[in-house]
C-alpha cells in the first residue's frame, strides 16, 4: 500500500472528522441562536396578538403547532403555506423558521433552502432576521453547493459588524474545506481563533477545528 494512498485516506478522514465536528457543533449553536431571536419575535407576535390586530393569523399558526405537536407534518405544512405570503409583523419570521424546520425533518433540504431564502429577500423583515435564515439555508447547502456559491451566499455575512459574522466564517472554513481547499480552510480558522474580539467558545471551536485539520 503507497504512502500517497494512505496519506489520502488520513486526509480524508480527517476531512470528514472536521465536518461532523462542525455539523454536531454548527447545528447546537444556530439552533440556540434561533430560539433567541424566534423568543424575540414571538414576543413581538403576541403583543399583537393580545392587541386582538392578527387574531386570525396567530390562530392558524397556532393550529399548525398543534399539527406538528401531532407528528401530522404535512397538514402542519398546508397551515403554513396559507400564511407564507402573510405581512403580518413577527409571523413572516416565524412561518419560515418553522416551515424550514418541518421540511428538513421531512428531508426535503431543497424545500427548506427555498422557504429559508424567501426569507432572506424579504425587504420589510429586519436585517438580522434575513441574515439568520441566509445562514441557516447555508449551512443546508453546505454539501450540495460550490464553493464560490457558498462564499457568495455568506459574504454580506462576514463583513465587519455583522452579528452573524463569526458563525459565517466558520460556515465558510467548512465549505473551503468540503472543496478540497485545507489552506484556506486553516487561514480563515487561524483569523477565528486570533481575533481578539471573537467570542471564546468561537475561538475554541476553530481551534479544534484547525487542529482536525494539522
Amino acid at each position: 500500500m503507497s504512502e500517497e494512498f494512505i496519506r489520502e485516506v488520513d486526509e480524508d478522514l480527517r476531512h470528514k472528522q472536521l465536518t461532523n465536528l462542525w455539523k454536531k457543533y454548527g447545528s447546537y449553536v444556530i439552533t440556540f441562536l434561533v430560539g433567541i431571536i424566534l423568543f424575540v419575535a414571538g414576543n413581538v407576535t403576541l403583543k399583537n396578538y393580545n392587541e386582538n390586530k392578527y387574531a386570525e393569523v396567530a390562530e392558524l399558526y397556532g393550529t399548525a403547532e398543534k399539527n406538528v405537536v401531532a407528528n401530522d407534518m404535512d397538514e402542519a405544512l398546508k397551515n403554513l403555506e396559507l400564511l407564507s405570503d402573510t405581512t403580518v409583523s413577527g409571523y413572516q419570521i416565524l412561518v419560515a423558521f418553522k416551515k424550514a424546520d418541518i421540511e428538513v425533518s421531512k428531508g426535503d433540504l431543497d424545500a427548506a433552502i427555498v422557504t429559508l431564502d424567501k426569507l432572506t429577500n424579504t425587504s420589510n423583515v429586519e436585517k438580522v432576521y434575513r441574515d439568520l435564515a441566509n445562514l441557516k439555508a447555508t449551512m443546508l447547502a453546505l454539501d450540495t453547493t460550490s464553493y464560490d456559491d457558498i462564499k457568495s451566499r455568506l459574504a454580506p455575512l462576514t463583513i465587519e459588524g455583522n452579528i452573524w459574522k463569526y458563525m459565517a466564517k466558520e460556515l465558510l472554513a467548512m465549505a473551503a474545506l468540503n472543496a478540497g481547499n485545507g489552506e484556506e480552510a486553516k487561514r480563515l480558522l487561524l483569523e477565528l481563533e486570533q481575533d481578539l474580539e471573537a467570542p471564546q467558545d468561537v475561538k475554541i471551536r476553530a481551534k479544534d477545528f484547525k487542529s482536525v485539520i494539522e
